[in-house]
């Protein structure tokens, strides 16, 4: 695959999909009444997207998608590094805006949120490893403890990050 079949893959894709989830979970949370022709009373706090959704959800969804085409085009104009922060500054940014509506939907819209940025991390450190072709320079130390052990450490901190953060509770 090419470099720029790679940082389109790699940078691209994650945002284009929190891009998406979000634009989706933004389009299902609007009222009864805004989907009964009363645009005016749409629910979004981003100024641009607020004023697309005023005019009609199919001009929301052109924005969107006309974003995603801009962003895109500067991922694969930029130099290497500044591609790289474009890439995670818009798979945060929504990522930010889709947990922003996760939070007031779900009970546990906290543990939600917490999970959607998990996953964001994990689709741009994947998208950045693979797609990207980035390897540490040298291997971490630990590397030489016992398999056993450093995986039970993993597991046990992970474990426990799961349990502060993720796992279902009330304040």
């Amino acid at each position: 695959m090419t470099g720029v079949g790679r940082r389109l893959l790699g940078l691209c894709l994650p945002p284009v999909a929190f891009c998406t989830l979000d634009a989706g979970i933004t389009l299902l949370c609007q009222s009864n009444a805004y989907w009964g022709g009363e645009y005016f009373r749409v629910v979004e706090g981003s100024p641009s997207p607020n004023h697309l959704l005023q005019i009609h959800p199919a001009a929301f969804a052109t924005g969107i998608l006309l974003w995603e085409i801009l962003f895109i085009t500067v991922i694969l104009l930029l130099p290497d590094v500044l591609a790289l922060m474009a890439s995670i500054v818009v798979t945060f940014g929504h990522a930010w805006g889709a947990s922003s509506w996760l939070y007031t939907l779900f009970p546990y819209g906290y543990q939600c949120c917490m999970g959607l940025l998990l996953v964001s991390s994990i689709t741009l450190g994947s998208g950045i490893y693979w797609g990207w072709q980035s390897r540490p320079v040298c291997q971490h130390p630990l590397s030489s403890w016992p398999v056993a052990a450093r995986w039970t450490l993993i597991l046990l901190a992970a474990g426990v990050a799961v349990y502060l953060f993720l796992w279902p509770r009330t304040p």
